[in-house]
Formats: structure tokens, sequence, C-alpha cells
């Protein structure tokens, strides 16, 4: 008993957990994009502006036309003696104001090594300061260029801590939610005898599956749109480690978005969108599209004549691409076999591979959701492809073989 009412608390803390660490992984990641960002496209300015001023002469009209054209909130030049040589939004001469001014950065650059970094803080915005040698004739450094950026540079990250604030509430009501899931299943099971158990615990799945998929679609869409508008604002500007991050979490996104599709599946809450198609062309598609992925597996297909079909073509490719891609994966190499063939008022489907063959103790629970052979499988795609076919009216089994893995489709002529 103690156990049961313990679950909810401990469902809810590792989907919490979860979300957490997603929410955290994409703040971080945006976040150090945009600081890099920032600190490529300051540092590119400010080079490109103390070359220029080594080749004139140090004046505040030149300082405000730099200014103006890098979009920047300040520049002014600094001596070795820390006075203000030209400012592009005041007059020159006098000591420069310790407040707007880093000595030990201006000391840095003097030295010939230019530095950016968080300067001070306005309200809620932060300016980016950063200091850049200018050179003589000579090639030896003289002044130091300094260079302020605030809201063009920085502004784009002040939305950051809200999101990442909301992403943390919307975690913890997910959290919440599945708890309320669970601890309702366990009151029902709980009233349930023992030949309704397996009833009770499908309805939670059904459940569970068609709310998580609902409730992570929408952000997940968020998600992806802002990280791409991030990258289409900053194109040009991020590096190549930047975009691969970036692309990292977009897959990671799309990865998301396939498991809630196949989340929905098993729970029955997409429609079927069905129309009259040729068979043999998505036996043909299907055949032609593993082999593309596994180049060194064959697809040998035979069929007699067929008939056309009322199914959802999209989610019949679904499942005959999960069962090649699990043949071609059981058998790494070779001719794997398709064979489709009418039988009265049925079609019969057969999917054959030569590889090792489902184990004896895993064929009675292998259409189960989250029962799987492999590492770094979900258990779900065999469990979705029989929901679909039977959705059809139809049937999906493993057939017992000498060696390998033949797993039979039969589908009705008429729906």
């Amino acid at each position: 008993m103690m156990r049961r009412a313990l679950a909810p608390l401990l469902v809810a803390v590792l989907g919490l957990a979860g979300s957490l660490t997603v929410t955290l992984f994409l703040h971080r990641a945006a976040t150090t994009a945009l600081e890099r960002a920032t600190d490529e496209r300051l540092r590119g300015a400010g080079r490109s502006a103390a070359l220029l001023l080594a080749d004139g002469p140090l004046t505040s009209e030149r300082l405000l036309g730099l200014m103006r054209a890098n979009a920047l909130d300040g520049a002014f030049v600094v001596s070795p003696s820390l006075s203000l040589v030209a400012d592009a939004t005041g007059p020159g001469g006098g000591p420069v104001d310790l407040l707007r001014v880093d000595p030990s950065r201006v000391e840095q650059a003097l030295a010939g090594e230019e530095n950016v970094a968080a300067g001070y803080r306005l309200g809620e915005l932060t300016v980016a300061t950063g200091y850049f040698p200018v050179r003589g004739a000579d090639g030896h450094v003289s002044s130091v260029l300094a260079l302020e950026a605030g809201q063009a540079f920085t502004g784009a990250g002040r939305g950051l801590p809200r999101a990442l604030v909301l992403g943390m509430a919307l975690s913890l009501l997910s959290a919440l939610a599945i708890a309320v899931v669970v601890a309702r299943w366990l009151a029902a099971e709980r009233r349930q005898g023992e030949d309704a158990e397996k009833a009770a615990r499908g309805e939670m799945l059904t459940r569970m599956s068609a709310v998580a998929a609902h409730e992570i679609r929408n952000p997940l869409g968020v998600i992806r749109a802002t990280v791409e508008l991030m990258r289409d604002r900053l194109a040009g500007k991020l590096s190549s480690r930047d975009l691969e991050d970036l692309d990292d979490v977009l897959s990671e996104v799309e990865r998301l978005k396939q498991l809630t599709q196949d989340f929905l599946d098993l729970s029955a809450d997409r429609s079927l969108a069905l129309t009259e198609v040729e068979l043999e062309e998505i036996l043909r598609e299907a055949s032609h599209a593993t082999e593309v992925s596994f180049p060194g597996v064959e697809v040998k297909l035979s069929h007699g004549e067929l008939p056309r079909l009322q199914v959802d073509p999209g989610r019949l490719r679904q499942v005959l691409a999960n069962l090649l891609t699990n043949a071609a994966q059981a058998q790494g190499q070779g001719a794997l076999e398709v064979e489709a063939r009418r039988e009265g008022k049925a079609v019969r489907i057969l999917v054959k591979d030569r590889g090792p063959g489902v184990p004896p103790e895993m064929r009675e629970k292998l259409f189960e959701p989250f029962v799987t052979g492999k590492a770094n499988g979900t258990g779900l795609g065999l469990a979705v492809s029989r929901q679909i076919i039977q959705r059809h009216g139809g049937t999906l089994e493993l057939l017992p073989s000498d060696a390998g893995a033949t797993f039979e489709i039969r589908l009705p002529v008429s729906p």
C-alpha cells in the first residue's frame, strides 16, 4: 500500500526531472548561441574600427560614424594614461570615467590583446563592452578603442529568463498532471479485480499517451519555431559550432515529434484518412525506401494480381517501413522477402528476414507497448503497427518460422 501511495509522487518527480532537463538544456543552448553571436559581432566591429582609426585622425566625428554604422551605444578612445582622447557622444580630454571604463581591461588591450565581456547594467539591460588595441604607423599600440553595445546586441536575450521560468512552470504542471493520471489509475485498479487489471493498465496507457502527445506537441512546435527564427535572425553571424548546436536541438525536437505521433497512433487518437490506393505502389515505395536506408539490404518483392484497397496510405507505409526496418536491422545485409497475395476477401502480406529471429520468451508480449529487444528501441513500433492494421479491420501477427522472423499482415478488400 505504501508503494502504491508513493507511485504518483515518484512518477511526478521523474516527469518533472525529465521536463526540467529538456527545458534547461534548450535555455542553455539558446543563451550560449546568443552570447557567442554577440561576442563575434562586437569583435568584428571592434577589429574593423581599430584598423580604420589607425589610418586617420582620432576625432569624435569618425567615432560617431563608426558607432552608428555598427548600431553601438558608445565608442571612445583611451590613452595609455587613462585619459579620454576622443568620444563619439561627448567632448574628449580629461580622465576617463572609471565607472564606465575597466582599467585592467584597458591595460590588457594596450598589451595587444583585445577583449570582450559584459561591462555594466542599465536597469534590466546588460551593456557589453569591448577593448581593442589601436596601432600607430610603427605597429605599436598607441591607444585603445572602447565600444559599448546595448539593446541592438544583447536585447535579444532579455526574454530568455522569462522563457525559462515559463518552461519550468509548464514542467511542474505536466508533472502534476501525470501524477493525477497515475493516482486515478491506481484508484481504479484497487476497485477492480484481477481479471480487469490488464484492461485498466491499457486504459491508463492510452490516456497517458494521448495526453502526453497533445501536451508535448504544442510546446515542441513553439521550440522548433523559436530555434528556426533565431537561426534566421542571426544568419551569417553564427559560427559553424553554433549552427551545429541549433541543428542538434532541431533533430531532438523532430525525434520527440515522431515519438508523440507514435503515442497518438497507440491511443487511436488520430483518425484514418482512407482513400482507394494501389497496394503494389505502396509496397514498391516501402521496399525502395528500405534499400536506400540500408545499402547492404535488397528487398525482393513478389505479388500476384492485387486489388485496390481502401486504406490510409501514410499509415500503411508507416507499418511496412517499420517491419522492413526491423527486418533489415535484424539481418544486417542480404535479401529480405516481401510477398503479397489475395486470399478470398483479404490481402495477405508477408515480410521475411533471415536474422536471429524472435526469442521464445518475447513472442507472447512482442506487440505490447515498450517491449523491445533493441538496446536503443522505444518498444512502440510493433504496438503502433498492430494498432494501425487493426483499425483498418485487419491483423498483424508473428508467424512461426524455422529461421529468422516472418510477419503477416491481413487487410480486408472491403473495410
